[in-house]
């Protein structure tokens, strides 16, 4: 996992964690450029919306956006996150408590090698 969408991912769990808000006025903290792609988190009370666009503004494809936000998403089951493609974003839908949960479980690391994590193991190993 890139040194960025870990930074990301453990910044939104922390904050989680700690039932607070993912606010936009704080995007620094809850976004930031993986490779050519703009990633954002925001959410309240129960619902995590993660937004990804290309940094040169061009319209970014569907598949594009599912291979940036794998290392956040591919521990969900697949049914549970809802995504929305528009021309120049995608948009990425889930539960707090289940996108906390599946990161969370016992026994699951963020790998530091620049390598994806382990999702073979338990159900919510399915990518989207």
């Amino acid at each position: 996992m890139q040194a960025e969408a870990r930074r990301i991912l453990e910044a939104v769990l922390d904050a989680l964690e700690r039932s607070e808000p993912i606010a936009l006025d704080q995007a620094q903290r809850f976004g930031g450029l993986i490779g050519d792609y703009r990633v954002q988190f925001e959410g309240e009370d129960d619902l995590l919306h993660c937004a990804v666009a290309r940094r040169d503004g061009q319209p970014i494809t569907l598949e594009e956006a599912h291979r940036v936000v794998e290392p956040f998403f591919a521990r969900l089951p697949k049914g549970i996150v809802w995504c929305k493609p528009a021309d120049y974003s995608v948009h990425y839908y889930v539960g707090h408590d289940h996108f906390l949960l599946c990161h969370r479980q016992a026994g699951y690391n963020l790998p530091d090698d620049g390598t994806q994590p382990d999702t073979t193991e338990g159900e919510a190993g399915r990518n989207l």
